[in-house]
């Protein structure tokens, strides 16, 4: 059995469904009666659920109210291309193409930078591989007063041959 409608002041509302018929109702609430307004007057709906405009539904025993399912929240319009209208698309293209632009920019900016540098560097090893060559310090002057064991050895050698020199012509 239909619960029994509230004893609580009544506030008369109406509504339309989603085929257009006109309904009214005390409350929108269970337990209470929803009419249907035709050109004959007001008659209690038919058994079933009823979509309402707003696309609440609402379920009707003998006129009497027994469910009630509030709508779904609505969702932004939808699209061919995805969730957003199509110019919430459009600022989002835009605005990815103003970010993507702005990487790229620098990112050139970055490789303009890494090639200069790259360019520093190979110029900078050249530049240490040319130190690298040069002798460390200037060559030293042989002291002439200084001679090595080959230069005594010579001498002698000098020495014996210019005597032998002299016997010969002697």
């Amino acid at each position: 059995m239909p619960e029994e409608p509230k004893k609580e002041e009544k506030m008369m509302g109406e509504g339309k469904l989603k085929d257009g018929t006109m309904v009214t109702y005390d409350e929108l609430e269970v337990g209470y009666p929803l009419m249907v307004v035709t050109e004959q007057g007001t008659n209690p709906a038919p058994d079933g659920t009823h979509e309402m405009q707003d696309g609440t539904k609402v379920s009707t025993v003998n006129g009497l109210i027994t469910e009630i399912i509030p709508a779904l929240p609505v969702a932004p319009a939808e699209t061919e291309a995805g969730m957003y209208p199509k110019k919430d698309e459009e600022d989002m293209g835009k605005k990815l193409k103003e970010l993507m632009d702005a990487i790229n920019a620098k990112m050139s900016a970055i490789e303009t930078e890494i090639s200069k540098q790259q360019e520093t560097n190979k110029q900078m090893f050249e530049l240490i591989e040319k130190i690298g060559d040069l002798p460390t310090s200037e060559p030293k002057k042989e002291n002439q007063a200084f001679t090595t064991a080959k230069d005594k050895k010579q001498e002698k050698i000098d020495s014996i041959l210019t005597t032998l020199k002299t016997l010969k012509t002697k």
